[in-house]
């Protein structure tokens, strides 16, 4: 997906590329359907109408179709890479933007989901990095307890001794 926009390091290996969850696209969807439903009804409802009315209506149904577009296109081009040495989050239609967070620097990773999240099989991950008072967090991640034990897994050890620090 959008591993030819990312430049590997030297040793570097992919481990996953995703796009946000399906559910990124359900809230405009089910407007505009609504909307093109209740565009349709009306058309039947009330067949003499002026051509003034009949732009007006289709102005109202486009609105919520091009928000649609304009999410397809956002989801289109958003990507979740994680390496072996970091992980990546892309996007940017208009301009493009990149994220990134070195495993060395994460200290712990939280996967949350709502029930009806659970159910369709999304969430958000959560990242506490190392000296960041802040949790960075990526909404609308695809089976994220799956993606938190691959991140878990090339997180680097804790240290022995607490003194230390991470060294």
């Amino acid at each position: 997906m959008a591993v030819h926009r990312l430049q590997l390091l030297p040793g570097e290996e992919v481990l996953v590329d995703i796009r946000p969850h399906w559910s990124f696209l359900s809230g405009p969807l089910a407007i505009s359907v609504i909307v093109i439903a209740i565009g349709v009804a009306l058309d039947f409802g009330i067949p003499h109408t002026s051509v003034e009315s009949h732009w007006i209506e289709g102005s109202v149904v486009a609105i919520p179709c091009l928000w649609l577009a304009a999410r397809v296109l956002r989801w289109r081009t958003t990507s979740f890479v994680v390496t072996s040495v970091r992980i990546v989050e892309q996007w940017g239609v208009m301009s493009y933007h990149q994220s990134e967070t070195m495993l060395s620097h994460i200290v712990s990773v939280t996967a949350t989901q709502t029930l009806l999240r659970r159910v369709i099989g999304t969430g958000r991950i959560e990242f506490e990095i190392l000296g960041d008072d802040q949790i960075r967090w990526i909404d609308d991640v695809p089976k994220p307890m799956i993606l938190r034990r691959v991140i878990n897994r090339r997180l680097p050890p804790f240290p022995s001794d607490p003194e230390a620090g991470w060294g």
